[in-house]
């Protein structure tokens, strides 16, 4: 009697994925049911028999579960994506030189038709796959930064792929996710995994800065793993270790980078510049003297009056500084003070208040996910935005150290797009796939099984 009334309550929902949790939800509601009444007394048949018609009809229960368990679209998300997308297209075109480079406008637009697609694969793709192929897309993501720097190395510039390295930070959930219910050997494992990412990042896309960030939001990625129970570990230990090994890592870092590997003093130079650039007016500081001067000169509404930026959207003398080579196209991380150079302050906060829409939206799919794995893969995502675009605007105003950074919707390059909108891809398909998947249908599944499906709503 219970199996025809769950399979006549699974025909009525037409999401197929959510058919199988469903009737294990029911399944265990109505046993525990029937275990109360059988304590009371009553037999098993006519226990479990009274607890299916305590459960109403099920042609109605189903239809009820129908509108709950269906996939369902952001179209916020969706929207903003779109719209800020377009808008970064013109940007773009109008104060970083990108419409004095005819073929490489029509490649953006065409990297942007590109991004859409991507986006839009992601969404109707089952993000669950992260969790059962994370290791397969680890090596993917590696392979692509490899090639990526080939490339670069060939044609004598710095690698055009070190944004593709920001998708290590959800597989590293991912492979969390995989790692759970072990000991404390999942720690080591974790942390010598954000080690190699580092690693990896600063070899495969010649960023120390997007190493750093990537390690420090896979460090947050294994405490939240910690907290949420993944681990058969003492949490206040665990995060103790990981603490410990984050501040003993900052001071290797810091040896490392600025004593021993700094040939000549150059990063050195560059920190100190950054902290007293009058002292190097005349070398590092002077990008730091020069953003100083662009802000006192910035209009409320309107062009200022500096010299800062010369035709092409570019910063006077700095391309060589920023990028290390000359390039036919303009690549700088000075777009949001671009932006305001030539539009004013106003324009400046139009984009600010763009990418807080942004991350607090992510911020929200995260809030409102139940699924272990979605929550995880999208706080990575929520992550990646919310460091970029803060370092972007802090950057721009001169309060963190210049680096090779790409904002979201507003920057050049393939890369960097493709990046931007699987991130949101996946966002998208959490947010989609909110009511559908849960910790056992990704436990449950095959880890060979892969599909995209097109389902009614």
């Amino acid at each position: 009697m219970m199996e025809e009334f769950i399979r006549s309550v699974t025909e009525q929902i037409r999401c197929v994925r959510a058919r199988d949790g469903v009737a294990r939800e029911l399944s265990d509601h109505i046993e525990d049911q029937a275990a109360a009444y059988e304590e009371a007394g009553e037999s098993h048949e006519e226990a479990v028999a009274k607890a299916v018609r305590e459960m109403g009809d099920p042609v109605d229960v189903g239809v009820e579960l129908d509108r709950i368990h269906r996939p369902q679209t952001d179209f916020k998300m969706i929207g903003m994506a779109f719209a800020f997308s377009v808008a970064g297209l013109f940007v773009i075109s109008a104060v970083d030189g990108l419409a004095q480079y005819p073929e490489s406008f029509i490649r953006q637009c065409f990297v942007l038709l590109l991004s859409f697609g991507v986006m839009t694969g992601m969404y109707f793709l089952d993000y669950s796959f992260i969790g059962r192929y994370a290791y397969g897309a680890y090596v993917f993501v590696t392979v692509a930064l490899y090639i990526g720097l080939m490339y670069s190395a060939r044609h004598g510039a710095m690698p055009i792929s070190f944004m593709l390295a920001y998708l290590y930070v959800p597989l590293y959930a991912g492979i969390l996710y995989r790692l759970r219910g072990k000991g404390y050997s999942v720690i080591a494992c974790g942390i010598g995994l954000q080690i190699i990412i580092m690693l990896l990042t600063n070899y495969l896309a010649v960023s120390r800065y997007a190493a750093i960030n990537i390690y420090m939001m896979c460090t947050v990625l294994l405490i939240i793993a910690v907290w949420k129970g993944w681990f058969a570990v003492n949490k206040k230990t665990a995060t103790a270790i990981i603490a410990a090994h984050l501040l003993l890592a900052g001071i290797l870092v810091i040896v490392g980078i600025i004593i021993l590997w700094d040939g000549g003093g150059f990063r050195e130079q560059r920190l100190m510049a950054f902290i007293h650039p009058d002292q190097y007016a005349e070398g590092a500081g002077y990008i730091y003297m020069w953003i100083r001067r662009e802000w006192s000169a910035a209009k409320l509404i309107g062009a200022s009056e500096s010299s800062f930026f010369i035709e092409g959207g570019l910063i006077r003398d700095s391309k060589s500084y920023l990028i290390g080579v000359p390039m036919s196209y303009p690549t700088t991380p000075f777009v949001f003070l671009q932006l305001i150079c030539t539009y004013g302050i106003v324009a400046g906060l139009a984009m600010v208040v763009a990418f807080v829409a942004v991350i607090i939206r992510a911020f929200r799919i995260v809030k409102n996910q139940k699924n272990q794995l979605g929550f995880m893969i999208s706080a990575a995502c929520f992550m990646v935005f919310l460091v970029n675009c803060l370092e972007g605007v802090l950057i721009n105003t001169g309060y963190c150290p210049v680096n090779s950074l790409q904002l979201p919707f507003v920057s050049y390059g393939a890369c960097t797009a493709m990046t931007y909108a699987a991130l949101i891809g996946l966002l998208l398909s959490i947010h989609r796939n909110e009511r559908i998947i849960t910790d056992e249908s990704v436990r449950r599944r095959p880890a060979w099984r892969l599909s995209i499906k097109l389902e009614k709503r």
